[in-house]
């Protein structure tokens, strides 16, 4: 969802100013979700925003469709045949074979079925955290393969380990505590989903460059990534650039200039 609208404000801002010879408005972008909605997982207001917010940027949405086959021509969706030239899969990836290594149960997608401790059954001396395991922590639902989920994990583990070696009483089973959802949609758009509160469009999206600013490591890289964002907005460019090779107009023969994108 988000990769749908970073493509069609590419579209929209950086081709239409770097690529003299595209015309933006000849592509589709279109994006398929296999479930009812897109970002199931936040609430159903977030969601019919955030839909909202692709479909102005020109977003083709379609929902509750599968796809069944893809190649280098196109897609099948629901027996319909899309064409296209460029396709991103964006539906999941396998999970790290951590689970064929230690011979554990695991889930469809791969992850280690783990115990309420994070604790490998059978193997004690064992924990996977982040999104290598599948923890039903989250009032019984899978925690999320999210960093924060990680981060949880990670202080929770280390805190069994050090009461086994001080012989002290085990930790309570591990709980995932979710603070909220935030997905940035394209610029000066977000939606934000703490539960207890939900926002859209410019707000949603300075609670989402805060978060992201506030939580990398180290002062100075907040610095420096505030300042380059700061630069990136104001000027609607990228510092790096990707220089292509010089063409050939097909219908006058000469060369044209090499052409360059934002990176």
């Amino acid at each position: 969802m988000e990769l749908a609208g970073a493509i069609a404000e590419l579209a929209r801002a950086s081709l239409i100013h770097d690529f003299r010879y595209i015309d933006p408005s000849n592509a589709r972008i279109i994006l398929i979700e296999a479930g009812p909605r897109v970002l199931p997982t936040f609430s159903e207001k977030s969601s019919a925003a955030a839909r909202r917010a692709l479909e102005r940027l020109g977003v083709e949405i379609s929902t509750g469709r599968t796809v069944t086959a893809c190649d280098a021509d196109g897609v099948e969706v629901g027996g319909e045949r899309i064409a296209a030239g460029t396709i991103l899969w964006a539906a999941g990836v396998a999970a790290s074979p951590v689970a064929k290594w230690l011979d554990a149960p695991a889930d469809r997608a791969g992850r280690v079925a783990v115990r309420a401790d994070l604790s490998v059954p059978g193997h004690p001396e064992i924990f996977v955290v982040g999104d290598a395991c599948a923890s039903l922590s989250w009032d019984g639902k899978l925690a999320p393969g999210v960093a924060p989920a990680a981060k949880q994990m990670g202080a929770y583990a280390a805190s069994v380990i050090r009461a086994r070696v001080e012989g002290a009483s085990a930790p309570a089973p591990f709980r995932y505590r979710h603070r909220g959802s935030l997905a940035t949609i394209g610029r000066n758009n977000a939606v934000a989903d703490f539960g207890w509160m939900t926002l859209s469009g410019r707000p949603a999206w300075l609670v989402w460059s805060v978060a992201h600013i506030f939580f990398l490591i180290g002062f100075g890289s907040r610095i420096v990534v505030a300042l380059d964002w700061l630069w990136a907005y104001a000027t609607f460019r990228r510092g790096a650039r990707i220089i292509l090779a010089e063409t050939t107009d097909p219908t006058t023969n000469s060369r044209l200039a090499p052409e360059a994108v934002q990176a």
